[in-house]
């Protein structure tokens, strides 16, 4: 039975590089979506790959499990390294959200305009008014959007500006979560 890379090589044996590519194609491989399963916390993910990093106690009796046990484990360096990897790439999408965040604040403050305009129209008595504020928001407007259609997709503005700011959160909560894991 050869047990580890090809030849039976096996921990400082196996080339460097190729240690990195079991952990980024291990880390990938847990963390990409599928259409059979959902994605994975990246912090649960960085928890399974440093359970791969360390010997698993219960086969330690039995000689022959306890090395197979010990061949072609996770490099801890490296894991490490990925740490880092993660959390930068973390923090660039956190930026990415932060930017789409702020797009979306500013199209909530036009549409909350509109609807305000259009809380004026309907309840002014003057038909002069009225158009007045009828003008006023189809300045406002834009492809696809109307009177009758305002409310609606300023609540689709607000339910995605809230949306995003929960993502943001999560994806800050991760990176603490991340920060503590030890090796």
């Amino acid at each position: 039975m050869v047990l580890g890379y090809p030849n039976g090589i096996r921990k400082k044996e196996i080339p460097y590089e190729a240690q990195i590519v079991r952990v980024a194609d291990e880390y990938d491989a847990i963390v990409t979506k599928r259409q059979y399963t959902t994605h994975v916390n990246i912090s649960e993910t960085l928890k399974d790959l440093i359970k791969d990093t360390k010997p698993d106690p219960k086969f330690v009796a039995l000689d022959q499990l306890a090395e197979k046990e010990k061949s072609g484990k996770i490099n801890g360096a490296i894991l490490k390294k990925l740490f880092k990897v993660v959390i930068d790439d973390t923090l660039y999408e956190i930026s990415g959200i932060m930017n789409y965040v702020k797009y979306l604040e500013q199209q909530v403050k036009r549409l909350e305009t509109i609807y305000n305009y259009k809380k004026k129209a309907d309840s002014s008595t003057k038909e002069k008014t009225k158009q007045y504020y009828l003008e006023g928001m189809k300045y406002l407007f834009q492809e696809g959007e109307s009177v009758q259609n305002c409310e609606q997709v300023l609540e689709d503005y607000k339910n995605a500006l809230a949306s995003r700011k929960e993502m943001i959160q999560k994806l800050h909560q991760e990176i603490k979560i991340i920060k503590k894991l030890r090796v």
